[in-house]
């Protein structure tokens, strides 16, 4: 807590030196501000599934907001299109030329919708290998997706 002696309290108000107080503890430092942004920026999928993924970037997103910071739609969209794994490419592509940035609903349902397809897809295929001797001592593999 913080004392202040007599003779500089009588300069100010009452009202002015609790706007001063409010004002200094309400607002988080800069430094925290920058932090977040650099997550943010650094917010990559990996080996994430969207859920986990899309959960990371709203946590950013909320501390920012509660820091008085929030950032707009179109930078959430671009934050977490920047992130993703390369499937997701062509979503990207298609969801960029949207004249309204997305919410982070509507976002979410997209892009679990694209994981939820790929996985299906990836699931009902199978690679056959066959082995075909050569005339040197080396075989040659064909791979077969299906």
């Amino acid at each position: 807590m913080l004392f202040y002696p007599l003779c500089l309290l009588k300069s100010y108000t009452w009202l002015s030196i609790w706007q001063t107080l409010e004002k200094a503890l309400a607002s988080p430092p800069n430094s925290r501000i920058i932090q977040l942004h650099e997550s943010f920026q650094d917010l990559r999928q990996c080996d994430d599934t969207i859920n986990v993924y899309l959960q990371k970037a709203k946590s950013l997103f909320d501390e920012l907001v509660a820091a008085g910071r929030p950032i707009a739609l179109e930078d959430l969209n671009l934050y977490i299109f920047r992130g993703l794994r390369g499937e997701f490419k062509d979503l990207v592509t298609s969801l960029s030329t949207k004249v309204q940035p997305l919410t982070y609903t509507e976002l979410h349902s997209h892009l679990l919708t694209h994981e939820y397809l790929n996985k299906s897809s990836l699931a009902g295929t199978t690679v056959t290998v066959t082995l075909l001797p050569t005339s040197s001592s080396t075989s040659s593999a064909f791979f077969v997706q299906r």
